[in-house]
């Protein structure tokens, strides 16, 4: 079956798989629950709590790897 990877300490999202139903509940950061649509500028995020997935900005995720925003590509004079 089709399942949903998600990284274990941050939630966003990681792409897809297909693993066996009953092996789901030994892998850690896997779920069959489909991440929401989501558009540019955006990532899923998944809650293991209410095992549900949340949309959230680039910005935020960025801040929950700890990475600093884009560089400007315009010289300055």
């Amino acid at each position: 079956m089709k399942a949903y990877l998600f990284n274990t300490k941050t939630g966003l999202y990681e792409g897809e798989t297909f693993e066996e139903p009953a092996m789901l509940e030994y892998e850690d950061g896997i779920t069959s629950v489909p991440p929401p649509d989501y558009g540019h500028g955006q990532v899923p995020v998944f809650d293991r709590l209410n095992n549900s997935w949340a949309v959230i900005p680039v910005a935020i995720a960025r801040q929950l790897l700890n990475m600093p925003p884009p560089q400007s590509r315009e010289k300055s004079p």
